[in-house]
């Protein structure tokens, strides 16, 4: 797996993990989830074993390979596009509590 899709990965998690300390100061113990959010950690469970499959040799690999980076891809970009409405959220909740 590149370095750069862990960082990417890595990254909205942490940028979240900021914004849920800062809701749990003012007593929100989390926000709701999302069909998005689902949709991109299902994309990206079939990716990264699909991207394994996919470092061997053959039509299968070939093929697992394909399959595999266009979860990835679409999967990161949902998880990132998820990572923008739950900032999106807590702004929201943290205006009305303010």
């Amino acid at each position: 797996m590149p370095a750069w899709l862990v960082v990417l990965l890595i990254s909205r998690d942490l940028i979240l993990a900021v914004v849920l300390a800062v809701l749990k100061r003012r007593g929100v113990t989390g926000l709701p989830v999302h069909f998005l959010g689902k949709a991109a950690t299902f994309c990206l469970l079939y990716a990264f074993p699909l991207l394994l499959l996919g470092d061997g040799a053959g039509w299968l690999a070939d093929t697992a390979k394909v399959f595999g980076w266009a979860f990835a891809v679409w999967g990161t970009a949902l998880y990132w596009w998820a990572a923008v409405l739950y900032v999106g959220q807590a702004r929201r909740i943290m205006a009305a509590s303010s």
